[in-house]
């Protein structure tokens, strides 16, 4: 039996248990579509997890991790990121899975079946380079294959992550998941807390390689112009 997506996942990510991960990298051995597929998850990951290095060396904003408690403190208990995969992916047509926000001040607004950017995710989104701290974290800019831009994103405050595209003139989220940021203290490794679901959404629209630093500032400074 074909191993899920999500049991890929939990390998990539180290997270099946010994005798499991003896197991897959049994049937691994000697199914090389899986092994591909594992290869080419592992190289997403590695492009979402260096988009956040020029942030590496930065001190968390105090504010920043001010809200991230704060939001701990507020909301309890929260489901796990894995848990939220499936619900994630309804996400594009319109389903709100955990925002807890007011569709006028939260980040994200429901118009016309679609999730629009609004606000501070709108504006990060707009003008922020992936070497800019800030409450909203901008990681990975890329293409589609018919050539428009989109970018992944993470809101502590918030407990989201997702990825956006540029769509006539505003960002329309593509996927978004519950996202659970690590400790304040190690905040600034969140590329490798990417959620499954955003990590395949990039996985299906991303044509080519993502845009370097210098690539990405040409695109912000153009517009974001196909």
């Amino acid at each position: 039996m074909t191993p899920s997506p999500e049991t890929v996942a939990a390998y990539v990510d180290g997270e099946l248990s010994p005798e499991a991960r003896v197991a897959f990298e049994a049937q691994m051995a000697s199914d090389p579509a899986l092994a591909a597929e594992v290869a080419r998850q592992r190289a997403l990951a590695n492009r979402l997890a260096a988009a956040y290095d020029p942030v590496l060396t930065q001190p968390v904003p105090l504010a920043l991790a001010l809200a991230a408690q704060a939001a701990n403190d507020r909301r309890g208990p929260q489901i796990g990121a894995r848990g939220w995969a499936a619900m994630a992916a309804c996400l594009a047509v319109g389903a709100a899975v955990g925002l807890a926000v007011r569709p006028a001040e939260g980040p994200l607004a429901s118009r016309h079946g679609a999730l629009i950017a609004q606000g501070g995710l709108s504006a990060a989104l707009t003008t922020q380079l992936a070497s800019d701290a800030g409450p909203v974290r901008v990681g990975l800019t890329f293409r589609t294959a018919e050539g428009g831009y989109c970018r992944t994103f993470e809101m502590a405050a918030d407990r989201l992550a997702g990825v956006a595209c540029r769509d006539g003139g505003r960002w329309t989220a593509r996927a978004v998941s519950a996202w659970t940021p690590p400790a304040a203290s190690a905040y600034r490794t969140a590329g490798a807390e990417t959620p499954p679901a955003v990590l395949a959404a990039v996985d299906s629209l991303i044509a080519g390689e993502a845009l370097d630093a210098r690539a990405e500032r040409a695109a912000r400074d153009s517009g974001w112009k196909p």
